[in-house]
């Protein structure tokens, strides 16, 4: 495997004391990795409550990492931190991970690894079962690896979560489109395949994802993301996933707050995102009245 000099970039809200906990538990994550090159750590703090600078600079990790903080408070949003985090980068690989996440020992050397086989863009498949024991989905689960990617979809879906791109290629691509409040790496990926770069999508579970708690969180997840699905089916028509109906969003409207077998956060995901793409689809005249 080539040795290529790589920079993490984490977009970083910290808002309590447990979410400071669980940056400490993807650091550390990544100060456990087996790749033999160099690589740097760049928090993007996108305006969190708790003095998320002061923890950086006094980190425990720090003998074991290469940290760097930046402030990347300008605009809400992780599309943005993560721009922000890309522009002081200076590795020629940029890897992009969530900070409540948990990487795996081997996630840098695959990606890194994967990336080299001829591609400009990529992501892994990620879990969600070894951080999510005490409150599993139910009905919305992440679908194993092989399932992961949708077929017939305009072209690999790409997740911020597990991400991997050329450093120049980010940065010819403008970076990713602020103006999304969620689906903003899937946006990123398909422009950069409409631009011609190579995009791939490793099959292979690489990052252990750590699901949101209770209603709230998953309701404003889900209606976020609603709305950039039916966002991204006006800027890219035909791509291959679900279209978006009126009959059947109000269905779901209506049929999931009685739905039985649902935990809190995927009744609030899967409400959210009806909601999302019931107001996304009138915004951006993709809805489909039958």
């Amino acid at each position: 495997m080539t040795e290529r000099s790589v920079s993490i970039v984490i977009p970083t809200y910290v808002a309590t004391a447990e979410g400071r906990d669980l940056l400490d538990i993807q650091l550390d994550a990544l100060a456990r990795q087996d790749y033999p090159g160099e690589f740097d750590v760049v928090i993007a703090d996108n305006g969190s409550p708790v003095d998320v600078r002061v923890h950086i600079e006094n980190h425990q990790v720090r003998d074991r990492l290469k940290l760097q903080y930046v402030d990347a408070s300008g605009r809400s949003g992780a599309a943005f931190a993560r721009n922000v985090g890309a522009g002081s980068a200076t590795g020629e690989v940029l890897l992009f991970c969530d900070h409540d996440d948990r990487a795996y020992p081997s996630w840098i050397s695959r990606m890194v690894e994967f990336l080299d086989e001829g591609y400009d863009l990529t992501c892994s498949a990620i879990e969600g079962d070894s951080l999510n024991a005490d409150h599993p989905r139910l009905v919305a689960n992440i679908p194993a690896p092989d399932q992961f990617q949708p077929l017939g979809v305009y072209a690999p879906v790409i997740i911020g979560t597990s991400m991997a791109c050329r450093a120049e290629v980010y940065r010819k691509l403008g970076g990713q489109d602020v103006s999304y409040a969620a689906n903003e790496d899937l946006e990123f990926g398909w422009r950069a395949h409409r631009e011609g770069y190579r995009l791939g999508y490793l099959a292979e579970a690489l990052v252990a994802y750590r699901y949101r708690r209770g209603f709230r969180p998953g309701y404003r997840q889900g209606r976020s993301r609603g709305l950039g699905l039916a966002r991204l089916n006006g800027e890219f028509p035909k791509n291959g996933l679900p279209e978006i109906h009126l009959p059947e969003v109000l269905l779901r409207m209506i049929r999931l707050p009685f739905t039985r077998g649902l935990v809190a956060e995927e009744r609030g995901l899967m409400i959210g995102l009806a909601v999302g793409q019931f107001r996304g689809g009138f915004r951006h005249h993709t809805m489909h009245w039958i």
